[in-house]
């Protein structure tokens, strides 16, 4: 059954993260990836798996998944908590299952932890017992089902990393006897290389990303791998509200039939996902800084007609057609600020232009014909607050020299903006939605399969936020 896979998938993970005991070092490990290779290898080919972690600023483990050697979810496991913190639960899936299993944790001592699986009925089928040591690590844990079918036993290194883990049955043979040797340890003192060694033979090279930074990036630039980021989904445009605690974004696998989702941050981190039944097919769109409206479009007949919904009371009220109003059609916005926005209009194969929302009506206030060109589709505009620049995507036919992302910069000031030539961002790979957060240090853009992040300091713009 696939609650023994998953057993067997989360024994090393629980034998060290059972009460999250605090760090010893100066940081917290934030996210972290490790990358898995067969033995023998110089951990140049591609790993055959992957496993993803991420922590709460509170130090508690938010969640964890593993991914084949194609980025793919194999496993995820959420961690639960009651409104004090304390760890009550888990929901899982394995195989990319649309739907979550759950299992139940409780505590019968300081070191005593129950963790009960149970089915649909809610009604407890497997059950395993961990035995804590003095740090809240694991260091025996007993299964059980309709009987008691064994074991794990777990001793650790004088860091407190996992040294040697076995499984051992009611007639005392051992099985899965795996010992761990750590070649490398970062300035933090945590682990970045081991091997796992299998009957004195070393069967794997395990190699560990550690970020202890708020930017939730791995090495291949990819934001919140797993979680925003899906590895399922495509990830087309996403937008933030000013105070960045909620995130709002478009995932697909059909381009002009997208469905929104917002992500709220906890304990500084996105982690709670809530899909938009009533943007289920939509082409784009974004929130607004307050976080009470949402402008986005939608395609008829091709044409990409715009709406806005708001939310009143905790919900989200009935779209408006803003196009039937103003007779404006466009997308990809950008909010300054609550009643200005930058977007897309579909004129001279795209251009973007500046307006105003007010009283549900939309209008253009600003054409840009700075920026905008004849031949060139214009398109996901950001703008600095403080009006100093631009950026947007350009694409031309047949001229990778005017395929990019395209900045330009505002020679008088905020009031009479006056913009100078565009100019190509060499640094970036195609792709549109440029956005920076993280008090200016992070820029993010989507490449229409993931969200990526650079810093920002990285682009060498002439102003930065």
């Amino acid at each position: 059954m696939k609650y023994i896979t998953l057993l067997l998938c989360v024994l090393c993970f629980t034998a060290c993260n059972n009460k999250t005991p605090e760090v010893t070092n100066n940081q917290s490990i934030t996210f972290s990836k490790t990358k898995y290779y067969k033995y023998p290898s110089d951990g140049t080919e591609t790993p055959f798996k992957y496993r993803l972690e991420y922590n709460f600023n509170n130090k508690k483990p938010h969640r964890w998944i593993e991914l084949d050697s194609l980025h793919r979810v194999t496993t995820e496991y959420i961690y639960q908590y009651d409104e004090d913190g304390n760890h009550i639960g888990a929901k899982y899936r394995e195989d990319a299952a649309k739907a979550y299993s759950i299992e139940k944790v409780r505590f019968l001592n300081d070191s005593t932890q129950i963790t009960e699986w149970v089915d649909s009925l809610d009604q407890v089928y497997y059950t395993m017992t961990d035995f804590l040591n003095a740090e809240g690590k694991t260091y025996r844990a007993e299964f059980k089902g309709d009987r008691v079918h064994g074991y794990d036993s777990t001793f650790y290194t004088t860091e407190g990393f996992p040294n040697r883990i076995f499984f051992t049955n009611t007639k005392g043979k051992v099985y899965n006897d795996r010992t761990f040797r750590y070649d490398s340890l970062n300035a933090n003192g945590d682990w970045t290389s081991r091997m796992k060694i299998m009957n004195d033979t070393i069967r794997e090279l395990q190699v560990n990303e550690v970020y202890y930074d708020t930017n939730f990036t791995s090495a291949d630039s990819v934001f919140y791998k797993g979680v925003i980021s899906s590895g399922e989904w495509s990830e087309n445009v996403f937008s933030f509200t000013e105070d960045e605690n909620t995130m709002f974004l478009t995932r697909t696998t059909d381009w002009d039939n997208q469905f929104g989702v917002l992500i709220t941050k906890k304990y500084g981190l996105y982690s709670n996902s809530t899909l938009l039944p009533k943007l289920d097919s939509i082409y784009n769109g974004a929130i607004s800084p307050s976080g009470n409206k949402i402008i986005f479009c939608k395609k008829q007949g091709g044409d990409p007609f715009i709406y806005l919904t708001e939310k009143v009371d905790g919900s989200w009220s009935d779209p408006i057609n803003l196009t039937e109003q103003s007779n404006i059609k466009g997308g990809y916005f950008y909010w300054l600020n609550n009643n200005e926005l930058f977007y897309y209009i579909p004129e001279q194969k795209g251009n973007i232009v500046r307006g105003k929302l007010e009283q549900n009506k939309l209008t253009i206030t600003d054409s840009l014909t700075q920026l905008n060109t004849d031949l060139g589709t214009e398109f996901s505009p950001y703008v600095d607050k403080q009006m100093r620049y631009i950026i947007f995507s350009r694409y031309v036919e047949g001229d990778p020299s005017q395929q990019g992302f395209f900045i330009s910069y505002n020679n008088v000031n905020s009031n009479t903006p006056q913009w100078s030539t565009p100019k190509k961002i060499v640094a970036l790979d195609y792709g549109w939605n440029a956005f920076i957060i993280n008090n200016g240090s992070q820029f993010l853009y989507t490449d229409g399969d993931n969200i990526k992040s650079l810093p920002l300091a990285s682009l060498q713009l002439k102003y930065e936020n």
